[in-house]
């Protein structure tokens, strides 16, 4: 039986959810406070990526699409355009990782429970990516993000000596 449009992205989801979770995995041990910097430019750091997609995929999963957005008291630390905390300015690590669970596993119940019909929808608020005002679309950014914020890790992995392959 072929899946559904939702049932492909939930899948989809969960799979972009697995790399970042593979990264994070083999980052354990690591700072996840320290920032590099490239050629005079800084590069977030493992907490900050974290805490960043935690807050992200409560926005476009929960809150674009009409889902009930977990509440994160830090969420404008780590938003678009925000800048890089000093590490006594971070919520506890365990929070936010915490949180980043929490709010994929609410995210992940909310979009299954789409049918094919509502991803053709409007988001709540009219955020739009690519020019397309719709659930479906902002969840494929959603995927999209998280997939980039993935490669950053698998950076990160080699700034730390850490092998992947």
């Amino acid at each position: 039986m072929a899946k559904t449009a939702t049932e492909t992205l939930v899948e989809t989801l969960e799979l972009s959810r697995d790399l970042t979770q593979y990264f994070i995995k083999k980052l354990e041990g690591k700072d996840l406070y320290k920032v590099f910097e490239i050629e005079g430019k800084e590069l977030n750091s493992i907490l900050w990526i974290v805490a960043h997609l935690a807050i992200s995929e409560n926005w476009l999963l929960l809150v674009c699409t009409g889902g009930e957005k977990v509440k994160i008291p830090w969420a404008r630390q780590f938003g678009l355009g925000s800048t890089i905390p000093k590490k006594e300015e971070y919520p506890p690590a365990e929070e936010i990782f915490e949180t980043f669970n929490k709010v994929h596993q609410a995210a992940i119940k909310h979009i299954a429970q789409l049918t094919d019909e509502d991803l053709l929808q409007p988001t709540t608020n009219g955020t739009t990516f690519g020019g397309e005002d719709s659930i479906g679309s902002i969840i494929k950014h959603n995927i999209r993000h998280e997939a980039s914020h993935a490669g950053q890790l698998g950076w990160l992995c080699k700034l730390n000596g850490v092998k992947t392959i």
